[in-house]
């Protein structure tokens, strides 16, 4: 669990350093639109890492209650971990079943619909 935590840590980490980036320099300056290559404003950006930093710190607090995957703490760690799994330093081994395909883009679903014409 701690290689899991780690990773999610660094990640993290990663995901702020660019919301701080993206984030106005204006201070008041209204962030809620995001920015082109960033679709989520830098305010939500930084709340979801400081949520998934609670999380983080407080895995020994989730009851291990036995799934199919393992324990919680480690089930729900690996759902976080998903979000990464493009990520060179991702481990397989922390794979969710349903979570490892990304959604396709309009693209991709206009692709595959010009093809099933």
């Amino acid at each position: 669990m701690a290689d899991v935590i780690g990773f999610l840590k660094a990640r993290i980490a990663e995901d702020e350093s660019a919301a701080r980036a993206t984030a106005p320099d204006t201070p008041g300056t209204d962030d809620t639109a995001g920015s082109p290559g960033w679709p989520l404003s830098a305010g939500r950006v930084l709340s979801e890492c400081a949520a998934k930093r609670k999380i983080l710190d407080n895995v020994p607090l989730v009851t291990d209650i036995s799934s199919q995957t393992g324990g919680t703490s480690g089930y729900v760690l690996m759902c976080l971990a998903s979000v990464y799994s493009h990520h060179p330093d991702y481990q397989e081994g922390w794979r969710v079943d349903g979570l490892d395909e990304a959604p396709q883009t309009d693209t991709q679903r206009m692709s595959t619909r010009s093809a099933q014409l």
